[in-house]
Parts: structure tokens; C-alpha cells; sequence
């Protein structure tokens, strides 16, 4: 069945006015702050499982990243071979037919993969971004949740598992046949964080309950968003991404907005998906405050140097506990150990925490000048040397210039 269809049964099950009455459940939760990565609830949030289509935040992360560093573009077209146009056309795993006759641009397959999540398009916006390559990708995918210290394991840029991949050639080599993306909520939620920051204008696709591609309608299935059936206007959700299969359940990352501040929940494998957001946005929203912590310059000492960095925001943002005691500290940790260092380039980060509140937000800390990197003395050795050598070279080569005109002057003026 596919994602809108799974969506829609489950919501008409349950109406609007009951919705209030279910009690909150989810195997897996977790809210963040988007920008300070504050957590201000979970449960079980480190604890890997199958998501379903939320791992396509990590593939609109890296398609995106790649337009940023224009090795691929909006409006470039994006090849879609057979296998990939056969699968669109599934009412198990479809959502957005591809055409053969048609031509598709990245944007084009972008808003398909967020709004109607569409696997084809997920698959094949990895696949250029790969350079052709969708094992290539996959393993880039990996690579970047490593890079942020994640614990995520991605076998499929779709969230499919292998059991519909196989039939349509797309499984991964050395991977099991029941292989699946195993991602925490912890993780999947700091994937949305790096989202918004790398491309915040996606909440204006997000945010819509319906958009065309070409002489297509999108169905978004996030019923959170106004108009749907279970919108409240006190939430301000405003996007981002919903996910199912039957191991992963029902799933969705949402954006919403609170006290001027961004922020991410993810639920996990819920009956009662949408009734379960909205009580935990109101929970965390009654129960936590912003308050401001002013922030200075700070000295890192980095490969011997003293390296002077401002933060990123002169105020960080703190959530605490209404009613408890808003006091708090400030400590600096380093993230650069070698030099160079360019300026502006995040090289530590300021760590806010609260006296109460055992979770901390973050806010880097920006290098004020350039610094080099002194050569070692094998390398000032090294060097000397090329420079002897060229100088060498190049007398000797004056020398043998001479040396062979002179020759010439002889064999010219001997009769």
C-alpha cells in the first residue's frame, strides 16, 4: 500500500474529535532545539530501528549540499532509467509516476521525494548526485552520518527496505535481503537539523498540503499542517517529513515553531501518529521556556597557537523548566586541533547548560583571523633543498649555455 494510502487510512480511524482523547504512545521519541541542538524530550531515542522515508532527509541533505557546491543544479535534467520508472508506477511503493515521455529536473524530483515521497525519485536524485552510482551514494550517506558522529546505517537512499529493493535491482552488493536503514531518533532528528540549515526555505514546500509537478498533484500526508484534520493552529508545524513500512510502522520528523524558536520532533513506529505529535509539541511547549545566555570571545589554544573566536550568536538560547532555577554555565570545548585555520571557520563550540537540566546547547565559536600552518623542520629542510636545486639548476644551466655557445663559436670559426 503506499505511504498516502497507509496515511489516510490510519487518520480516518481515528477523528478529530477523539484525537484528543488518545493518549500519547510511540516506541520512539524525540524534540530538539534546530539550531542549538538542546534535546528537550526522548524516549528511547538512541536506540536504532527502521524509519522508513524519514532516511530520505539524509538524501535531500546531500542533494542539496550538492547544488550549494554546484556540482549538480536545479534545473538540471536527471536521467530515470526503467527500473526506477516502473517502480513510480507501484501502488505499493509509488507515489509520484515517472513518464517516460517526460523530462524531470532535480527540482522537479526534490519536491516528489518530500511531499509525496516518492521512492523513484529519492533513488534517482541519489544516483546523480553519485555520479551515476546508487551503491556510490549510499555509501556517501554512510559516510556523512559518520562524519556526524551519528548512529545511522543506511543501506537504501529511500528508506525502502531490501525486500522491494531486490525486485527492482537496486539492492545494495554485500548487503542482507531483508537489510534496512537502521537510524535513532536522536539521529534522524539532528539529519532535519543539518536540513534546515542547509536549505531553511524547504519549510515553504514543506508547509504546503499540496503542490503540482507538471500536470501531477502532490499529496502531502502530514496531517499536522493547516487544513488537515489534525491541525492545531497553536503548533505551527510547518513541515517536514512522514514515513511507513511494516517493520518501521508509522513515522514523521516534523518542523514547528515555539517562542521565536525552530524546532524538531520525530516519532517513531505510532498507531496514533498525529494525536501523539500534537500532545507532545503541547507538553514541551508548556513545559519548557527560551531564556538568553550572553556569550564573549574565547581563546583556544590549537597546534601550540592562541586562536581568539567569537560565537556564532552573541546570545545563545537555553530552554529551561518553568518554574526552575534559570542559572547556568558556560564551558568551551575545541573542535580543531591542527592548524589551518581560515577565518570565520568554526573551530570550538560554546556549551550552555542549565543547573537543573542535564541536556546542554551548543553554539560555535568562529576563528577571528587566519592562521597558517608552520613547516616542520623536515619540511624547512626539504624545502631549502628544492630551493638549492633550483638555483643549481638554473647556474648551471647559464653555464651550460655558455659552455655549448662557446663550442659553437669554435667549430664556426675553425676552417
Amino acid at each position: 500500500m503506499s505511504i498516502v494510502a497507509v496515511f489516510a487510512l490510519s487518520t480516518t480511524k481515528i477523528s478529530a474529535k477523539k484525537a484528543s482523547q488518545q493518549k500519547f504512545e510511540a516506541k520512539e521519541a524525540y524534540v530538539m532545539d534546530a539550531k542549538t541542538g538542546q534535546v528537550l524530550y526522548q524516549k528511547n531515542g538512541n536506540h536504532k530501528r527502521p524509519i522508513a522515508s524519514l532516511s530520505k532527509l539524509m538524501t535531500l541533505y546531500l542533494t542539496k549540499k550538492a547544488i550549494d557546491n554546484h556540482q549538480i543544479s536545479w534545473d538540471q535534467k536527471v536521467p530515470v532509467d526503467a527500473e526506477l520508472r516502473k517502480m513510480s508506477k507501484s501502488y505499493e511503493v509509488g507515489g509520484f509516476r515517472i513518464k517516460r515521455s517526460k523530462e524531470y529536473t532535480v527540482r522537479d524530483l526534490y519536491k516528489a521525494a518530500l511531499i509525496a515521497s516518492s521512492n523513484s525519485s529519492a533513488i534517482a536524485l541519489g544516483k546523480l548526485v553519485g555520479g551515476g552510482n546508487n551503491t556510490e551514494f549510499v555509501k556517501m550517506m554512510n559516510q556523512q552520518a559518520h562524519t556526524w558522529n551519528l548512529d545511522a546505517t543506511f543501506v537504501s537512499s529511500s528508506g525502502l527496505d531490501n525486500t522491494d529493493l531486490k525486485k527492482y535491482h537496486y539492492q545494495v552488493p554485500h548487503t542482507g535481503s531483508k537489510a534496512q536503514n537502521m537510524v535513532s531518533a536522536k539521529a534522524i532528528s539532528t539529519v532535519a537539523a543539518k536540513v534546515l540549515e542547509e536549505f531553511p526555505a524547504i519549510t515553504k514546500w514543506s508547509k504546503q498540503p499540496s503542490m503540482k509537478v507538471g500536470n501531477q498533484v502532490l499529496v502531502n500526508s502530514n496531517r499536522l499542517l493547516p487544513g488537515e484534520a489534525f491541525y492545531h493552529k497553536s503548533t505551527h508545524v510547518d513541515g517536514l517529513k512522514t514515513g511507513f513500512t511494516v517493520n518501521a510502522g508509522l513515522c514523521i520528523t516534523v518542523t514547528y515553531w515555539h517562542a521565536g524558536r525552530h524546532l524538531i520532533a520525530t516519532i517513531i513506529d505510532s498507531d496514533t501518529l498525529y494525536t501523539s505529535m500534537n500532545k507532545l509539541i503541547k507538553a514541551v511547549n508548556q513545559r519548557y521556556s527560551p531564556t538568553k545566555v550572553a556569550l564573549s570571545s574565547h581563546v583556544f589554544s590549537i597546534d601550540g597557537h592562541r586562536v581568539t573566536a567569537n560565537p556564532a550568536d552573541a546570545n545563545a538560547v537555553i530552554w529551561r523548566r518553568n518554574g526552575t532555577d534559570s542559572s547556568h554555565v558556560v564551558n568551551y570545548a575545541k573542535t580543531k586541533a591542527q592548524l589551518p585555520i581560515t577565518k570565520g571557520q568554526p573551530v570550538g563550540n560554546a556549551i550552555v547548560k542549565i543547573a537543573d537540566n542535564s541536556s546542554t546547547a551548543m553554539v560555535p565559536m568562529n576563528a577571528t583571523v587566519s592562521v597558517e600552518k608552520k613547516p616542520t623542520k623536515s619540511e624547512k629542510t626539504k624545502h631549502k633543498v628544492s630551493i638549492l636545486k633550483r638555483i643549481f639548476g638554473f647556474v648551471g644551466g647559464i653555464f651550460g649555455g655558455i659552455y655549448h655557445l662557446f663550442v659553437d663559436f669554435v667549430k664556426f670559426m675553425t676552417p
